[in-house]
Formats: C-alpha cells, structure tokens, sequence
C-alpha cells in the first residue's frame, strides 16, 4: 500500500508594525487626563531629580475646608439623628461641577449668570454657602435686595438644600419642596439646637409647641439631609479654576489655556561634567525634554479641541443650551486627525471660562435626537428645554412628562415619550409631576370657645353673697 505524501510544513517570516508604550508615551496620554493644577506637583517631583529641568510653578491655591468642619461652624446639633435622610450614593460627578451645569441652565447671558458662576467657588462640600459669598457678589454690583433674589434662584437646583446659608434655611429649603413648612415647623426650625442640651420638654418650652405635636414634627426632619452636597462626589478642592479661557473677538472666540494654573518648563543647557557623568546626564536631559514636549503636545491639542468646539457651538456661547448642536468627540477626532480615545482624555474633567461662565469642556459635545426628517437635534438643547419648561411651570399644577413631550415636539421637532423625558429628569436629579407640586398652606381657623354665660339665678346667689 503506497504511503500518501505528507504536506510540508515550512516557516515564513512576517513583519508586523505594533505601537509600544514607552515610558514617554505613557507620561504624555497621563498628562492629557490630567487638569492643569494635577500637573504640577508631577513635575515638582520629576524636577527634584532633574537638573535640566527649569519650572516656574504657578500660584499655590488655598486649602478648603471639609463638608464636617463647615457642619460644625455651623452648629449643626451632630447628636441629632439625621443618618436615615443622608444619602451614601455618590453619583459620578462632583457638587461643584453640577452646580456649575445646572447654573448654565438656569441662567441666561448677563451679569446674573457670571455672578452665580463666581458664587460656586464659595459653595462648601456640605452644599452650603460660605460667609464671603455676599462679599464676593457685592464686587459685582450685587446688593441689598438683589443677592437674596439671585440666592432664591440658585436655590431651586436639586437636591433641595443646596446653596443655604446655615442649617435652618437648609432645611427649610427642603421642608418647602415637600410642601411641609408651616408656622410650627419654622418655629420648630428656630429652637432646633435646644433639642440637643434641653430633651423635648425644654424645646417645647421654649417653642411653645404640645410635645405630642413636636414628635410629628421632629419624625419630619429627621427625613432631611443637612448636607445635601455631600451624595455628590469628592471635588479636589481646585475645580473652580479653568483649565481654558475663551474670549469673544470681533472674528469669533480665541482659546488659550490658562497659564496661571499651569507650570512652564524650559530645558536647561548642557552641564560639564565628568565622563562618568556623562550618559546619566544625557538621559536627564532627554528626559527633560521628552517631559516639556508632553507639556506642549498637550497645551497645543487642548487648544485645538476647544477651538474647533467654541467654532461649532458658537450660537451656544451667544444664546445658550437651547442653542446647541450635536457634536461627539469622535467626529472631533477626526477634525484633529487623532484617535477618539486621546480626544476624551483631553475632555475628561477640564473646565472652560467663557462668556457664559466657567463650563465643562464636555458640554460642548452632545449626541444628536434625529427627527423624523431627518435633521439632527443635540440632546443637550433639548434637555435645556425641559429644564427651562420645569423652572417656569406653575408649582400648584407642575407639568406632567406627557405634557413636557408635547411641549418638546413643538419646540424642536422631537417626538420624545414620557419615559424619555422621565430620563432626562432623572439625570438631573428633578422629581416628577406628583413630588414638584407645592401644596397650598391651610390656614385652620382658631376655634372661639363658646362664652359661658350664667343663669340669672346664679347671678342673684352672687350678688346676695
């Protein structure tokens, strides 16, 4: 039986192009995540080492104080049980950049929107507002009974409670959005620190409240968060710098990156040294320049980015939200010429001074809500308009999602459900219809006790006697 002939096995060789990760790639894709303040202290490290390298380090910012030593300046009666009504959720973004979200919703172009924007810098962990905040808006013109209508205003952004002056109007913040303040809880609210040193009878003493009246009432608070800042996540204490400032121009906006929160680096010339030397001297200077060509790579990409965002979104900066269009970071990518990941390391946290106020660069981008014929909408101008709807709505009536929809087909041409619109609100923390609606107080008659009136025959034993 003839044998078959096995096939032949032989080896080609083959040449394959890969990208590896050197130490100087790595250093600069990590420096493009980070805001500019983050970078500093990595430099301060490397040029400790380094003696090529020559930093001029920007201005030192001030620590902030925590959300527990803002709550006990405040005297928060940390005795009291408020553990139920605290959330432990951390959504994943920070107070202040939700806040400052929020604001450019709220607010149109105008000194109120600048000036709200600066109060964001006094706004503690806890949610509550320091005591330079008025100082900080009297610097802008606002004063007297225009800084408690501008705080009016702030203080509707959810979680109700946010942007208080102390406990009391944090809380009563929050009893009002569930339609529970009334005389007795806001004399309740005005003793509540005896609770602690007092027990009950001494608050009701002082209140002048029944006791049984004030375990109904104190069973409410205890529903209250008195940090409603802090369900949100960790800032790092320098948010409220811009990495980016834009600029209005006759011709359209110019970008540049904010020096004052960013180190400059210049390579220092060659050092005589010892021939021993030499090499480890050569690879702290490439070192050094492989660091300072980073640094450039990334200012250089950040101002491109922003560039071609402020170009795109330009009717945004002008008119607001409403007015943006869909942009991904993707489609900037290839605007760029670099890939989509470098994109949203560059995007990841930066914030952007503009003429609107200090913004997230992310919120230049926005996918797009295709309607039916075909023209796209940016899912942001879109979400503006059911804010812009919720905030004007009558808060004895508030708009369903079924009536905010029809609303949103009017305006944009977008054919939303309920259901959507109910994601929408849930991304920025708004109730619905039911849990808006502010009950009006009734106001109970006080019950006249009938006179008693003597017979006459009582009368005439009194007088006799």
């Amino acid at each position: 039986m003839a044998l078959s002939k096995r096939p032949r096995q032989t080896l080609y060789p083959k040449t394959r192009l890969r990208l590896s990760l050197t130490p100087a790639i790595r250093q600069s894709l990590q420096m493009m995540s980070w805001r500019n303040h983050q970078i500093t202290p990595f430099i301060r490290d490397i040029a400790a080492d380094n003696p090529f390298l020559d930093i001029r380090y920007p201005a030192a910012s001030e620590p902030r104080q925590t959300a527990n030593q803002m709550a006990n300046q405040a005297d928060i009666p940390t005795d009291f049980p408020f553990s139920s009504a605290m959330a432990t959720d951390r959504p994943d973004i920070s107070l202040h950049a939700h806040v400052m979200a929020e604001i450019g919703l709220l607010f149109p172009l105008g000194l109120s929107r600048s000036v709200a924007m600066a109060l964001v810098a006094h706004i503690t962990p806890a949610g509550w507002l320091d005591d330079d905040a008025r100082h900080t808006a009297a610097r802008y013109g606002i004063s007297g009974d225009a800084y408690p209508a501008l705080l009016e205003k702030l203080q509707r952004i959810e979680p109700a409670g946010l942007f208080a002056r102390n406990l009391t109007e944090c809380l009563s913040l929050q009893l009002k959005d569930r339609g529970a303040y009334d005389r007795d809880m806001q004399q309740l609210l005005s003793y509540l620190p005896v609770l602690v040193d007092e027990g009950i009878d001494g608050l009701a003493h002082k209140t002048g409240l029944n006791p049984d009246l004030l375990e109904q009432l104190l069973k409410q608070i205890r529903q209250l968060d008195p940090k409603p800042g802090a369900r949100f996540s960790i800032d790092d204490g320098d948010i409220f710098h811009p990495d980016l400032i834009i600029t209005k121009t006759d011709d359209g906006y110019d970008v540049a990156v904010n020096a004052s929160t960013l180190p400059s680096i210049t390579v220092a010339a060659d050092i005589t040294a010892d021939k021993a030397l030499k090499p480890i001297l050569q690879k702290a200077k490439a070192e050094a320049a492989a660091l300072q060509a980073a640094l450039t790579a990334r200012t250089n990409l950040l101002t491109a980015l922003t560039g071609f965002a402020a170009t795109r979104q330009s009717q945004f900066l002008a008119s607001g939200d409403d007015k943006l269009v869909p942009l991904t970071m993707a489609e900037s990518a290839q605007h760029l010429n670099c890939h989509p990941s470098t994109i949203t390391r560059l995007v990841k946290d930066k914030l952007v001074a503009t003429p609107r106020g200090i913004i997230p660069l992310s919120h230049f981008f926005s996918p797009a809500i295709t309607r039916a014929d075909g023209i796209a909408v940016a899912s942001r101008a879109v979400t503006a308009t059911i804010i812009g709807l919720i905030m004007a709505e009558d808060k004895l009536a508030p708009l369903s999602d079924a009536n905010i929809a029809d609303a949103i087909t009017a305006r944009h041409g977008v054919t939303l459900t309920p259901r959507a619109i109910a994601k929408h609100r849930a991304k920025h923390h708004i109730a619905k219809a039911p849990n808006r609606k502010i009950k009006p107080q009734k106001i109970k008659p006080k019950k006249i006790k009938p006179r008693k009136v003597m017979s006459k025959r009582v009368q005439s034993k009194n007088i006799m006697h």
